[in-house]
């Protein structure tokens, strides 16, 4: 019993570490979506971009937001239904 608790313990402590691995890249992705943002929004407003090349950033900095977003939540999904597991063999051995 008590090995199992720290094998469940182990699994927890993994399933966080990916997902802090997912954050991270999170991060970035967002971070990466404000600067094309700002950088099509100011070049445009100085003339320094035409409104294709804004589009071009417009849609690549929200491709951006989604090819971040995508991998932490299957993580989230996929931690969610670990724990979910572990709860019931829990309650099963009570």
């Amino acid at each position: 019993m008590v090995l199992q608790k720290e094998v469940i313990a182990l699994e927890i402590e993994k399933s966080r570490i990916e997902r802090e691995k997912a954050k991270i890249a999170l991060d970035k992705s967002i971070v990466l979506y404000f600067v094309f943002m700002i950088v099509g929004v100011v070049g445009f407003s100085f003339n320094y971009l035409d409104s294709v090349l804004l589009n071009a950033l417009v849609i690549a900095g929200i491709f951006i937001l989604i090819i971040g977003t995508i991998p932490y939540l299957i993580i989230v999904s996929k931690e969610e239904k670990k724990i979910a597991g572990f709860l019931e063999q829990l309650k099963g051995k009570k």
